[in-house]
């Protein structure tokens, strides 16, 4: 799941894609993805399907460059299913300000996925 989402993601959007964090000094805008849960469900009779908690965090110098990536990506991404993706749901969206003019701006977005492992 790891590898589609990240190369799927990365088709889609016009900036640097990175699951876990970039180093200081990268360029922006940029994205990041860091699974936050998860859990596999089990059947009667074997494994069953694994569910995650996935958080995408948009990041820009402005908090505008941030918003207008994290349209692109939920364009991407709500409702997708294929690959081991069988479903992804947007669960939370959470905006980032900073005064701080050093400080990147970010907006969260939390997705439910539903795959096989």
């Amino acid at each position: 799941m790891e590898e589609h989402l990240l190369s799927l993601l990365r088709g889609a959007l016009s900036c640097p894609v990175q699951w876990g964090y970039f180093s200081d000094g990268e360029t922006m805008p940029r994205v990041t993805i860091v699974r936050v849960g998860g859990r596999r469900e089990h059947t009667l009779s074997s494994l069953g399907l694994m569910r995650a908690a996935v958080q995408i965090d948009c990041w820009g110098v402005e908090f505008d460059d941030a918003f207008t990536i994290s349209r692109a990506l939920r364009a991407a991404l709500e409702g997708y299913s294929g690959g081991p993706v069988l479903s992804t749901r947007l669960t939370a969206l959470r905006d980032g300000f900073s005064k701080d003019a050093n400080t990147a701006q970010r907006v969260s977005l939390t997705f439910a996925l539903t795959y096989r492992d």
